[in-house]
Formats: C-alpha cells, structure tokens, sequence
C-alpha cells in the first residue's frame, strides 16, 4: 500500500470552492529563502558555462577538495558538486580525465536543449495576442465552482476556469488558503518579462540570474526587429505566468538560459539547476528537453533531488514516442518515485494532445492546451504545448507544499511525488490510454491529503 505523508488530520470540505482571491500589488521584489552555502553557488559565476567545451563527471570527490582547488585541478569550472556524495561536474576545455572522471567518454557542451517550441516539433506554441488591460478577467461568469462565494479580484482568466475545474485547483486552493506562501519555484527558460504586472511583488530579484548577458536581470529578449516575435520569445513569461495563477503566493524564481530561439547549451542547463537549488528553490521547472541524453544534466537533477527539491519537465511536442531527455530518464534515473516527474499533455477528455509524446517514458499529464497566460509587454497569450503543461503541475506542487508537508529527505519527496501520482485521474483515451504515464493531475485530490 502506499505511504501517504501527511501534515495533520484531514478537513476537507469535499466540495470545491471558491479561489481565494489575491491583489496583483505589492513591492517589486520578494524576501528570497536563504541559499543552501553547502552547495556553493559562487563556483559557477566565476565564468560563463557555455563558453567551455567539455563536461567531466566526477565521483570520489574528497569532500576536503575545495572547489577552488577542484577548479585549479580541471582548468575549468565547477558547474555542480555535492560535498556530501562526492559528485561534482566540472567544464573546461580539454578531453583529459582527471583523478576523479567516471564517464567512458567525457561529455561534449553542445547546443542541444530547447523550449518547447519549432524544435521540438510544434511551431505555433503561442496565439491570441491581447493587451493585459487590467489585469486578470474576474471568474465568477456562470461557473458552479466558483459559486459560493464573491471577489472583486481574482488570481486567473476567466477563460481558464474549464481548465481548471478539470485539473481540481479551484478545490485544491480553497483547501490551501495559504496559496503556495514560503515555497520558491524556479523557472529555468527564456528568462521573464520582469515587469508585467502579472509579476508585481513576486519575483526574487536577489537571486534572479542570467546566463546569457551575465547579470541578475534575466529578461526576455525579443530578436526580432520587424515587429514580429523570435520563435521562444515570450516562453519564460508564460511559464512563469501560469504558476502565478495557481500558487500566486509563492516565489518566481528567473533563470534565463535560453535565448529567444530556444536554444541552450548542456553546461547552462546544468549549472541553473545547482544554482536554483542553491539559491533556494524548493521546485524546479523546466520546460525545455532534448533529443539526445546528458551525464551532466542528470547529475545536477540528482544532486537537487537529494536536496529535497522536487524537478518537473516538458515532455516534448513531437506527438510521437520520443520522450525528450531529460523527461524520457525520469523513469529510471530521477523518476516520478525518485523526485522528479516528466509531464505530457492531454485535452480535457484526459485525451492525449495531438503534439504530446507518449509511451513507457512518458510519467504523468496535465492540461496543455490553449491556457491563457502572461506576455511580454503587458499581454496576455494562449499557450499549447507540453511546456504549459508542466508549471500546472509544478505550481501544484508549490501550492501543496505551502501547508507544510514536512519534505525532510529525499524519501519524503518520493513520497509526497507519489501521492501526487496516486491520485491521479486515469485516462479514458482509447487510442493512448495506457501510454500516458501514471494518469491526469488531480490537484484537488492530491491536496485532500494534506488539509
């Protein structure tokens, strides 16, 4: 029987309610947790990953090495270590293995990571351009769910609201009033709009980074200068954007390390994933994946699984069985019982999304289509894609987190990880049904054990 880790005697109402309504106001930047020290996050500032050519896995790594010593050792740059497992990686730029190398072959930096965008298969992630106006629609227009009570301000789009109800999160918020308060979520990928309002008080401007200027601003970048959009532009912003209106209390976290074609190197995505946990981040984010595997970004997603940091990935657009890396590991490296998940899409029959990939690999799904969210530029958009199904579960998790649950080792992550997975709704899809992983977010459900 599984284990259910819970925080205290359940009170649910049993019945969904109204979302708890939070002001779009505040300061323009957020008391950050404090960053894990044991981590060491200055050993990657010291340069820019992507400018190195190789990555070396390391093992056996005396934990009376210091970085600066490991770094004089490799000629090159530590990008992730756990003092305690002995694990690091570092890049640099020579084939040669050191005392500490593990791998066969030492691992080539490339260009090989994307957002969930052409490359992966799905070229219009994005439609339905609107200006921002004031803010998000109120919701209360003729939904049941929504019936029990009155706002004047809302968390969400009106529109929405059917994905919602779906997905359990109005039953899941009224359960958690707390709306994912005190929990950090990092989303590495194209960087934020910094400014949309959308954002207002949420952002952790302390420890926001970007890799690819150099500095602590990571904002969007558009390429384009024709009045059109680059290819991923905006696909950071609408990540972000939708885990604001589930755990609109919780932190956002900004790491850029793609541009604004999507594209990103293995040692960036490394290192941003040692970072974020350094830096305090108790969920990660990635929508982004690859078609080929790395040792490196392995590492760095085991290291924060080991420091109780729950990893959620996009599963990929390409509509057939190729899971993209790192999501087609998860279940056997990093998986959904070892603290990290991989996330498709479906529609709202719990059907798979015609862009979705399926198969063995394919751990768990969310809604993924058309959910409205946050542009730069004080927009809004409709986004499809694995990538927008991924923050729904990663903001379910924050939101989840938010009452407490006591995440104090790695099994405990499991555990909380496989609750999730248990309370999932089954598919009914005939054609997919028993390749869509482990079922459909159930949020409401998956709260319902925790309050």
């Amino acid at each position: 029987m599984m284990e259910i880790l819970k925080r205290g005697p359940n009170r649910s109402p049993h019945t969904l309610a109204l979302l708890t309504a939070l002001l779009l106001a505040g300061c323009n930047s957020v008391t950050p947790s404090s960053p894990d020290a044991t981590l060491q996050p200055q050993a990657v500032k010291s340069a820019n990953p992507s400018t190195f050519k190789y990555l070396h896995d390391l093992v056996g790594v005396p934990a009376k090495t210091s970085t600066a010593n490991l770094e004089k050792l490799y000629s090159g740059i530590v990008l992730t270590r756990d003092v305690t497992a002995g694990t690091a990686t570092v890049a640099n730029n020579t084939l040669s293995k050191g005392p500490y190398d593990s791998a066969l072959a030492v691992e080539l930096n490339e260009r090989k990571f994307s957002a969930g965008v052409t490359a992966q298969g799905y070229n219009a992630w994005s439609s339905g351009y609107n200006a921002w106006s004031s803010g998000y629609n109120a919701w209360s227009s003729g939904y049941n769910a929504w019936s029990s009570g009155t706002t004047s301000t809302a968390t969400t789009f009106t529109k929405n609201i059917p994905t919602w109800d779906f997905a359990g999160i109005g039953g899941a918020q009224a359960l958690i009033p707390e709306l994912g308060k005190g929990v950090k979520v990092a989303v590495i990928d194209t960087g934020i709009d910094m400014n949309h309002p959308a954002f207002t008080g949420k952002i952790d401007t302390a420890y926001a980074k970007d890799y690819l200027d150099g500095d602590n601003v990571p904002q969007e970048v558009n390429l384009n200068t024709d009045g059109t959009f680059s290819a991923a532009y905006g696909h950071g912003t609408a990540v972000a954007g939708i885990i604001t209106q589930i755990a609109p209390n919780a932190t956002i976290l900004p790491i850029r390390v793609l541009d604004a074609t999507g594209g990103g190197d293995t040692a960036t995505i490394a290192s941003a994933i040692h970072y974020a946990v350094a830096s305090g981040a108790q969920v990660i984010n990635l929508s982004l994946g690859s078609t080929s595997d790395s040792t490196a970004v392995n590492q760095a997603i085991r290291t924060a699984v080991s420091k109780e940091v729950a990893v959620f990935f996009a599963a990929g657009n390409t509509g057939d069985a190729n899971v993209l890396y790192p999501a087609a590991r998860s279940q056997d490296t990093n998986g959904l019982g070892n603290g990290s998940i991989g996330i498709g899409s479906v529609n709202l029959l719990t059907h798979k999304s015609s862009f979705s990939t399926y198969g063995a690999n394919l751990e768990f799904t969310a809604p993924g289509e058309r959910i409205l969210t946050a542009f730069p530029g004080n927009r809004v958009v409709a986004a499809s894609g694995t990538s927008f199904a991924t923050p729904i579960v990663a903001a379910t998790a924050a939101l989840v987190l938010s009452t407490g649950v006591p995440i104090r080792n790695d099994d405990n992550l499991k555990v909380f990880l496989n609750n999730m997975a248990a309370t999932a709704t089954p598919s009914t899809d005939p054609t997919y049904g028993t390749q869509l992983g482990k079922g459909t977010l159930n949020a409401f459900k998956f709260a319902d054990l925790y309050r």
